[in-house]
C-alpha cells in the first residue's frame, strides 16, 4: 500500500511538473515562434526590363496629400519572368526595404529617404494588382505561370501616402524584391 501511494505521489508530482512549466510560461508572458518554410532549386528568370525598375511617380501638389492617410499619384509597374520550370505554376514578388529606405512599422510603407530637399510627412506605399495595400515584408498575390510559354507578368503599383500635411520636396524610396513561388 505504501508503494502504491509513493508511486501515485511521484506520478502526481511529475504530472504537475510536466504541466507547470507550460502554464508558467503562458502566464509569465513567454511564448514560442515557429518558422516553417521551403526552398526549391528551380527559379524563373527575370526579363531584362524587370531587373532594375525605376518608377517615376507623378509630380503632385501637397494639397492632394494634406492629411494623414491621404493617397495620390499611384503608378503601375510590371515584373515579368520567363523560362519558369514546369514545377513552378505560380509566382509573386516578395518586397522588402533596402539601403537607406526604411519601413514605417505602423504603416508598412517605405519611408522617404531623399537626402536633397526631402518632402516631409510622405511615404511610398506599394499596392498589389487589385490595388490593395501590399505591406513591405509580404509577397503579392500569386500569378499563374503560362504552362506553354513558361512566362508570367505581375502587376504592382507604387504611390504617395501622407502621414500628415505634406511639405514640398523630393521623394525617394527603394524596395528590393525576390521571386516567391507556389
Amino acid at each position: 500500500m505504501k508503494k502504491l501511494r509513493l508511486v501515485m505521489c511521484v506520478a502526481a508530482a511529475l504530472g504537475v511538473a510536466a504541466v507547470s512549466p507550460a502554464n508558467a510560461d503562458a502566464t509569465d508572458g513567454k511564448g514560442t515562434v515557429t518558422f516553417n518554410g521551403k526552398l526549391i532549386n528551380q527559379s524563373c528568370v527575370l526579363e531584362d526590363n524587370s531587373v532594375d525598375i525605376t518608377v517615376t511617380l507623378p509630380t503632385m501638389s501637397t494639397k492632394s496629400l494634406d492629411k494623414p492617410g491621404a493617397i495620390a499619384g499611384s503608378k503601375l509597374f510590371n515584373i515579368n519572368v520567363k523560362d519558369c520550370p514546369s514545377a513552378i505554376t505560380k509566382v509573386a514578388a516578395y518586397f522588402e526595404a533596402m539601403g537607406t529606405s526604411g519601413v514605417n512599422s505602423s504603416t508598412n510603407n517605405l519611408k522617404n529617404s531623399a537626402t536633397n530637399d526631402p518632402a516631409t510627412n510622405v511615404e511610398v506605399r506599394l499596392y498589389d494588382a487589385d490595388e490593395t495595400h501590399l505591406p513591405l515584408g509580404n509577397a503579392g498575390k500569386l500569378q499563374n505561370v503560362n504552362a506553354t510559354t513558361k512566362t508570367a507578368s505581375m502587376t504592382y503599383y507604387g504611390g504617395y501616402y501622407a502621414t500628415g500635411q505634406t511639405t514640398a520636396g523630393n521623394v525617394y524610396a527603394q524596395a528590393k524584391f525576390t521571386l516567391s513561388y507556389e
